[in-house]
């Protein structure tokens, strides 16, 4: 990994012209600043970490607080494919070239970006707005928040189905959700294999969580891959920011004091089928504890059918179905078999301990979490496989 420069030497004549945009005063002088490491989900080996700068500032003839974060990557300039589900570059050339600025449909929005620090070997700073959730005491959403989200995601998304020209940018991402697959192609076979040993299944936390064997649904699954792949090729295409779960999200009141979600972390961005954006809205948001998965079948309901109103309310009026099987495949193919991969640390003690320390949490409410994530995402397969059958 490439190292980052010294945060610790940034300096005010660094920050001036940064807290000037965010404050948007020409004249804006820096009185007192102090910066701290942010924690936050991490999968990413080119994110090389998260700060988030405040302090106040004389502007305008009065004392001002602001405050703003600073993502640094790692993201050579040739580095891979434009096109990849991971370029590294993405969420800075979006930036760079404006195409986060005015995103259509008015409700979904992406940080305001203060400024862009090119640094030697491929590091690079993303000044981005410091974005908060209008009732920023909790990080728990609840039912009524994640449906307002889904809505928001669709009225972006139906914008691009109805008038507004999908974006062409070499750089954004394509046939996201393969990428994905072959990345973790490795893996997904290393659980398949792990699923068809019948000792595995003899684990006292498996015997419990698991009432009914799923290996036959997770072998007919991974079977049946390619297929809905092709399917989701053959959907109405939007373009997607493609990670929208509860970590990435925010919502907040516009000065107008309407509502509105905010969008961080867009190095997956591209074109996607319809549907497939709210996919990790429902199952990643399970996967990493976000909601509980005893109630994912409400969480689902809540999701796709406020999804449905945002694309109606951008005036689409296509086939609700094909919109189910965008939403039902991008879930299984995304999740159903890697959201099982984690099971592996049963094997090992030393790997139970790790994952225990990891997620701060005891081994059988993990599984138990997971177990429940896994039926659901198994039901939306049939469904998916279903749908594929009947309208394709």
């Amino acid at each position: 990994m490439a190292s980052n420069p010294e945060i610790k030497d940034i300096d005010t004549v660094q920050l001036t012209d940064l807290v000037r945009e965010a404050l948007r005063s020409p004249t804006a002088e820096i009185t007192h600043w102090e910066h701290q490491l942010v924690s936050y989900i991490n999968t990413e080996t080119s994110n090389l970490g998260l700060y988030r700068f405040q302090g106040m500032a004389e502007a305008d003839g009065e004392a001002r607080p602001w405050s703003m974060v600073l993502k640094a990557v790692n993201a050579p300039v040739n580095d891979a494919d434009p096109s990849h589900w991971n370029y590294h570059r993405r969420e800075i050339l979006a930036y760079q070239q404006g195409l986060l600025t005015d995103l259509p449909g008015e409700v979904l929005k992406a940080p305001r970006c203060l400024g862009v620090t090119e640094h030697p070997h491929g590091i690079c700073w993303l000044w981005l707005e410091d974005v908060q959730d209008a009732a920023a005491t909790s990080r728990t959403w609840s039912l009524a928040e994640y449906a307002l989200a889904a809505r928001h995601l669709g009225q972006f998304n139906g914008a691009y189905v109805t008038g507004h020209a999908l974006p062409t940018h070499p750089w954004l991402s394509r046939h996201w959700l393969r990428g994905w697959l072959e990345f973790y192609d490795n893996g997904c076979r290393k659980t398949l294999e792990l699923i068809r040993d019948e000792s595995f299944w003899e684990h006292p936390l498996l015997r419990s969580a698991f009432p009914r064997s799923i290996t036959a649904e997770m072998l007919r699954l991974w079977d049946n891959h390619e297929r809905l792949l092709a399917a989701l090729d053959q959907l109405p295409q939007t373009f997607c920011h493609m990670d929208a779960y509860r970590p990435n999200l925010f919502i907040r009141l516009n000065p107008q004091g309407m509502a509105e979600t905010v969008a961080i972390d867009w190095v997956f961005a591209g074109t996607g089928a319809l549907g497939e954006e709210i996919a990790n809205l429902l199952a990643a948001s399970l996967i990493w504890f976000e909601f509980d998965a005893a109630e994912a079948q409400s969480l689902d309901q809540a999701v796709f059918s406020n999804y449905m109103s945002g694309l109606r309310a951008a005036n689409w009026q296509g086939d609700a179905r094909l919109v189910r099987l965008g939403y039902t495949a991008a879930c299984a193919l995304r999740w159903g078999v890697v959201g099982l991969w984690w099971l592996r640390a049963l094997t090992s003690e030393k790997e139970r301990a790790e994952f225990e320390a990891h997620w701060n949490r005891p081994m059988p409410e993990l599984v138990s979490q997971w177990s429940r994530t896994a039926f659901h995402v198994l039901d939306l397969a049939k469904e998916a496989d279903q749908l594929q059958r009947a309208l394709l």
